[in-house]
């Protein structure tokens, strides 16, 4: 899933750090062959990879992650995990504590202005606020002398605006926003974005707390482009937000918590992202993943090494190994993303090269959301917060 404009989003953040929110949330096994491969397969990567520890440093890393970012959502259970141990004697403690960024911000970036570490070496978090903590001096520059692989980040996020050459970070996954359902539930297919406003489904959609994706679609409804949109139409779709909730149009307004309603049934329809759906669909056979005729949102995750890293040569040592084509392969295919590592796709399953989430179409088309000055994404993110407080 390729950005039309390369992360063009970013440029107010740094002024920005933590206006808007980005819940991103994860996803886990979709199985479709990567976790055949196993421990074994992973641990004979390439010369490339840090399987080939020179100096035999071990030692101990700390990341911190969205739910269902890694394989099972389960660190003890990780393929990618174990061999990177196996390979290298670096143990990593996995912390799929991320549930958003400006609650991560909330909690971390004092400390992180301080210049202190926070007890985590790597960090993840969406493209708007990874700018933020460029700009803030939070994260520290890649070591290319150790993280060779950088090369194989993916041509299209290669040199964002943002962090020109990935001097800071690097994609941990690419995602795309559109819309969960039951069609049994729902009275069959769905393929308008309005659909979450139908007042037939009253107290059983649930929509992001996420600006971007919220707005985004809601905006795609109305007949705007949220690539060019204006405040002025974005804060007209906050309003049409706004008076839905006021009906009880809403069961929810959550954060990553909305996959836990979803898959009990009690949603019906939600406002969704992509690799979580193709991960319940493994347990949830009649869920149904839907990019609007309107189109969808799309965004990335980015690793960052944050300042105060107690070992930075083993996160980076991590890094290195995720960036290695046949280790990414099984990864990616386990949580159902679009891989950002080159050569990772043409060693996944047929099934997996086949899959929407990975390899998403063209059609319908994915947006990106518009980048407004400072003062206005935070007038608009204002609004968006009254709007949505239930």
């Amino acid at each position: 899933m390729a950005k039309s404009t390369p992360d063009p989003e970013i440029l107010a953040a740094f002024a920005q750090h933590s206006t808007s929110r980005r819940r991103f949330l994860g996803m886990s096994g979709l199985a479709l062959g990567g976790l055949a491969l196993g421990p074994t397969f992973l641990a004979a990567c390439s010369s490339d990879s840090s399987s080939n520890n020179a100096s035999g440093d071990t030692g101990s890393i700390t990341m911190l992650n969205w739910p269902l970012y890694i394989e099972n959502d389960d660190p003890s259970t990780s393929a990618t995990i174990e061999g990177f141990t196996k390979a290298t004697g670096i143990k990593v403690t996995y912390e799929a504590s991320i549930d958003g960024n400006e609650s991560f911000n909330t909690k971390y970036a004092d400390t992180l202005d301080k210049g202190k570490g926070i007890g985590a070496e790597i960090i993840v978090l969406t493209s708007w606020n990874a700018a933020a903590y460029i700009g803030a001096n939070r994260v520290q520059a890649l070591d290319a002398s150790v993280f060779s692989n950088k090369k194989n980040v993916v041509s299209k996020l290669a040199n964002p605006s943002w962090d020109p050459g990935r001097k800071f970070s690097v994609p941990w996954a690419i995602g795309q926003t559109g819309i969960a359902y039951y069609p049994d539930k729902v009275g069959g297919k769905l393929t308008d974005v309005n659909a979450i406003f139908d007042p037939k489904f009253k107290g059983k959609v649930t929509i992001l707390d996420e600006l971007r994706d919220t707005v985004g679609l809601t905006m795609l409804g109305m007949g705007y482009n949220p690539t060019t949109g204006t405040k002025a139409q974005m804060l007209e779709a906050v309003d049409k937000i706004g008076k839905a909730r006021d009906e009880g149009q809403f069961k929810k307004v959550t954060g990553n918590s909305y996959t836990e309603d979803l898959e009990l049934g009690d949603t019906w329809l939600a406002v969704a992202w992509s690799g979580d759906i193709g991960s319940l669909q493994a347990t949830n056979p009649d869920l149904e993943w839907l990019i609007p005729e309107q189109g969808g949102m799309q965004w990335v995750d980015n690793a960052m090494i944050t300042v105060g890293a107690s070992n930075a040569k083993g996160a980076n040592e991590f890094l290195n190994y995720v960036y290695t084509p046949d280790i990414a392969a099984p990864l990616y295919e386990a949580i159902s993303y679009e891989p950002p590592v080159q050569g990772a796709v043409a060693l996944m399953s047929p099934e997996a090269q086949a899959s929407p989430f990975i390899n998403p179409p063209a059609n319908p088309p994915l947006y990106e959301f518009n980048v407004l000055s400072a003062d206005d994404i935070e007038e608009v993110s204002r609004a968006f917060t009254a709007a949505t407080q239930q």
